[in-house]
């Protein structure tokens, strides 16, 4: 088995997209797992891979590598605290919420929930949170509930003070917190999973798309679309919300907060021509992987003034040398990993050099937007949309900007523009 084919061996089980994660990143997990086991080659490790389950367990546990901390991304739950409290609850008297948190990692993420609606006044018997994950190795920290200071981060850590003791270096979560998750293992791709457990009212899957080929996102969301309550709301990564928006959900415009909404989709025939955000086939779903998995993409500099209409419309690697790729591809691992500040300083630094980066220009907006800074963030999208007038990502997530400020004419406008260019796309 070559290292290609074990890739398609993760995305056939996973979803894991080596595009997305980089071959580097899974051909070292190889590497670790031979040294493991003292095989001596590849070939090797694919007889031992397919023989057993446990070592495709393994070589899956070694891929997976959790990144998260408490309260990440604080907006969201902010943003949870106020509907729960000020909708839900009132609309929904004697019932439990339900929450879901998948892939829930190493725990941070669920049980950040968890102290989220306690602040808010929500008593512990009026929720019920579930944790899934395929990695057991991370449940099981999950359900130690020890943490150590990576796990907190940020100038507010207030909550660690009222609801962890300390304990040695590190900190356990209280029991009231971690009594009200439960974790189970699970994979995602499963057509049945979580079979029986009722649907949620809030579901957090944030940053998993990012990592899945086109056919994974397909069924991930699918799985979300059977989880989901009728009107029950997605919260997602700052990339990956106008996956969900292309391919049926109804966009929440709320800044910095990255949810969608599953009621649109009851409202409507999935072929209801009024529909505004038709489910796409399969072939609209290649589009969606390029949404969030942004192209390598740049107009040279030599064409400004030159044919530059046509590097526009086309942007595919022109004049783009090795180190701008590196500079790039560095920033988004940064920005995936959490690292904005310094994913925003490398952006900065190839825009000296490469003003024209449309990728660059659009990435910087995603991070500006996560950081609360709103002007900066469509500053940039509109610079992205000014070099590339078909970017669909950057037109969506302006159109959410320009909505949250009170313009919705105008972000109805980007919105269509969008969903033109994504269709048009979809039929090439």
């Amino acid at each position: 088995m070559s290292p290609a084919m074990i890739e398609s061996f993760l995305e056939k089980a996973i979803g894991l997209s080596a595009k997305a994660i980089g071959s580097e990143v899974i051909a070292k997990a190889i590497r670790l797992r031979m040294a493991d086991l003292g095989l001596p080659d590849v070939g090797a490790y694919q007889d031992c891979l397919m023989a057993s389950e446990k070592e495709q367990n393994a070589l899956i546990e070694t891929v997976v590598v959790p990144e998260t901390w408490f309260f990440r991304n604080k907006k969201a739950f902010r943003f949870l605290a106020d509907y729960v409290t000020g909708t839900w609850l009132m609309e929904n008297p004697g019932r439990r919420l339900r929450v879901l948190s998948i892939p829930c990692s190493t725990g941070e993420e669920a049980y950040s929930i968890a102290m989220c609606l306690m602040d808010a006044g929500v008593q512990n018997d009026r929720f019920h949170i579930d944790g899934v994950d395929i990695s057991e190795a991370a449940l099981a920290r999950a359900r130690t509930a020890l943490y150590a200071r990576g796990s907190f981060r940020g100038d507010d850590l207030s909550f660690r003070r009222r609801y962890f003791d300390p304990e040695g270096d590190d900190f356990r979560i209280h029991d009231d917190i971690r009594k009200a998750v439960r974790f189970f293992r699970g994979n995602v791709l499963d057509d049945r999973i979580l079979a029986g457990q009722g649907p949620y009212d809030i579901i957090f899957c944030r940053n998993l798309l990012i990592y899945l080929s086109p056919r994974a996102k397909e069924r991930t969301l699918k799985a979300m679309d059977r989880l989901l309550s009728d009107s029950g709301i997605l919260f997602l990564g700052h990339a990956e919300r106008q996956v969900a928006v292309l391919w049926g959900m109804a966009g929440i415009p709320e800044f910095g907060v990255f949810a969608c909404q599953k009621e649109l989709w009851k409202k409507v025939s999935p072929h209801d021509p009024a529909d505004p955000y038709p489910r796409p086939c399969r072939r609209q779903l290649e589009g969606i992987g390029r949404c969030i998995q942004p192209i390598r993409s740049v107009v040279s500099p030599h064409s400004v003034g030159k044919a530059s209409d046509s590097a526009i419309s086309n942007p595919d690697n022109r004049g783009e040398d090795a180190a701008h790729r590196d500079l790039f591809d560095e920033a988004r691992r940064l920005a995936d990993k959490g690292s904005l500040s310094s994913a925003l300083e490398l952006c900065q630094n190839l825009l000296k050099d490469h003003p024209i980066h449309v990728q660059a220009h659009f990435l910087m907006g995603l991070i500006y937007e996560a950081l609360d800074r709103a002007e900066k963030a469509e500053e940039s999208f509109n610079k992205a949309i000014y070099l590339d007038p078909n970017h669909s990502e950057a037109l969506n997530h302006l159109s959410y900007l320009v909505e949250n400020r009170g313009d919705r004419s105008q972000a109805a406008h980007l919105r269509e523009r969008a969903q033109r260019v994504f269709r048009k796309q979809a039929e090439i």
